[in-house]
C-alpha cells in the first residue's frame, strides 16, 4: 500500500500508486514520479547519480513566523516562501550533506529539496508531498533508473494531490529528526555556504 512520509497526511490513498509519467515541453522532458515512503531516500540517491556535477542543492520552505509577521499586514495578505541554494557542489560533498539530514529530508512535510546540474538541464526535484520531478535534455538515464527499481510508466497517473477534495483533504507539517527541524537545518547550512536566492508569495 502506498505510504506518506510522516510529515503528510491524507484520507484516502487508495488512487494512488508508484509509477511515473513524462512530457516534453520547449525541448525538455519532466518526469512526474509517485514515491512511497519507504522509497524515497534510495530513490533520490540513485536518480542524484545521473545529475552531470558540479551541482547545486536547493531547499524551499515556508518563511518562519517573525519575518512573515513583517510581511503581512492583514489575514488577506499572501503567505511565503523562501528559496536557498548552496552552489559548486562535487558529489561526495552532495552526498555528505544530504546523509547528514536525510531522515529530516524524506519525513519533513514542509520543506521541498532538490539537486540541479551547472551544465544543462538536469535537476532531480522532490516538491510538495514527496512527489518528484525530474527536468532533464536526456530522459533515458533517468527512466532506466526507474524501471530498474521497478517504476513503470503510467498512461494515467494520479498523484495524492489528484485526489484532495472536502471529504478527503491534505495536509503538511513540519517533524524534527536528531534534534532539528528544517529551520536548524537551514542555519547550519548557511555554514557551508547556503545562501537566500529568493522570497515569494507562497
Amino acid at each position: 500500500m502506498f505510504q506518506l512520509a510522516e510529515g503528510n497526511y491524507a484520507v484516502d490513498l487508495e488512487e494512488i500508486e508508484e509509477g511515473y509519467s513524462k512530457q516534453k515541453e520547449n525541448g525538455f522532458w519532466s518526469l512526474r514520479i509517485n514515491v512511497s515512503a519507504g522509497h524515497i531516500d534510495g530513490l533520490f540517491r540513485l536518480l542524484c547519480r545521473q545529475v552531470r556535477f558540479p551541482a547545486f542543492l536547493l531547499f524551499e520552505l515556508g518563511t518562519n513566523q517573525k519575518e512573515e509577521e513583517k510581511l503581512r499586514t492583514s489575514d488577506q495578505d499572501p503567505f511565503h516562501k523562501d528559496v536557498f541554494y548552496l552552489d559548486g557542489l562535487n558529489d561526495h560533498k552532495f552526498e555528505e550533506i544530504y546523509g547528514k539530514y536525510r531522515e529530516l529530508l524524506v519525513h519533513d512535510g514542509e520543506i521541498c529539496f532538490g539537486l540541479g546540474s551547472h551544465n544543462g538541464a538536469d535537476e532531480v526535484y522532490v516538491g510538495a508531498y514527496k512527489i518528484f520531478t525530474v527536468f532533464t535534455d536526456s530522459p533515458e538515464k533517468y527512466e532506466r533508473i526507474l524501471q530498474e527499481a521497478g517504476f513503470q510508466e503510467l498512461e494515467n497517473m494520479r498523484t495524492v494531490r489528484d485526489v484532495f477534495n472536502r471529504e478527503n483533504p491534505g495536509c503538511r507539517r513540519c517533524v524534527k529528526k536528531n534534534g532539528i527541524d528544517i529551520y536548524k537545518m537551514i542555519e547550519e547550512l548557511k555554514k557551508e555556504g547556503l545562501y537566500l536566492a529568493e522570497r515569494r508569495e507562497d
